[in-house]
């Protein structure tokens, strides 16, 4: 399988709610509609032996966007999952440590530094934030003022 055909089979099962995405001899991008997201992140998983390689975020001007990417390490492409989440006041999104327990601190750190939370997460704790940190200040985002830091 390649990552064209993975898109085909996968588009057979979600159809239109699988979105638009972009590939290449290598690689698989996603952009789903947010409804299929669990249904589409256990199907790569559970049924195509997806390993989650890692959950990255990128600080967009209007929203965050979540990438989950998934080694099918078997068929030799990543395939990546990207995920909207509204830039407002208290960002959240649903963990997919039910579904993938290994998520759990890869989800805590994009919790500590970009200030998303993941509802239903088994472990709020904090994972790498600096002490000197107070808990709303997230350094990964765009907004965060480096020049106000204090060293201790």
């Amino acid at each position: 399988m390649n990552p064209s055909t993975f898109k085909e089979e996968l588009s057979g099962r979600f159809g239109w709610k699988l979105g638009k995405g972009e590939q290449s001899s290598d690689r698989l991008y996603l952009n789903p509609e947010p409804e299929i997201f669990e249904n589409l992140i256990e199907a790569i998983f559970e049924e195509h032996d997806g390993r989650l390689a890692t959950i990255s975020c990128v600080d967009e001007e209007d929203q965050f966007r979540l990438l989950y990417h998934f080694a099918l390490d078997g068929e030799g492409f990543i395939t990546t999952v990207k995920l909207p989440v509204d830039k407002d006041e208290n960002p959240s999104t649903e963990s997919i440590t039910n579904l993938i327990p290994g998520a759990e601190w890869i989800e805590r750190e994009v919790m500590e530094m970009f200030g998303i939370e993941f509802r239903n997460h088994p472990a709020k704790k904090r994972l790498l934030k600096a002490e000197a940190l107070d808990d709303g200040d997230f350094p990964y985002r765009k907004d965060f003022d480096v020049e106000n830091l204090e060293e201790t």
